[in-house]
């Protein structure tokens, strides 16, 4: 029996300028009117910044992020479109 990973194989940081599925930063997740923002932390490579609405901005790494993605996803959260 096959089961099927409900999460993406890919993120939207995967994704390099000028494939089609590219969007630049910030990459923002939407429900209602709240918002989670994620960024990539140049100061310390591998991780990323986390902010959720106006609160205290996280730097989690590549492994948290991601699930932190999926969660958000899975919680009825929309990658905002963001093209270029």
């Amino acid at each position: 029996m096959e089961t099927k990973n409900k999460y993406s194989d890919f993120y939207p940081w995967d994704y390099h300028l000028g494939e089609d599925s590219y969007q630049k930063e910030p990459w923002i997740l939407k429900k209602g009117k709240e918002y989670v923002t994620i960024e990539k932390n140049v100061e310390n490579k591998g991780f990323f910044y986390l902010q959720k609405n106006e609160e205290k901005r996280l730097s989690l790494n590549l492994v948290q992020t991601k699930s932190t993605y999926n969660k958000m996803i899975e919680f009825g959260y929309k990658l905002r479109i963001n093209k270029i």
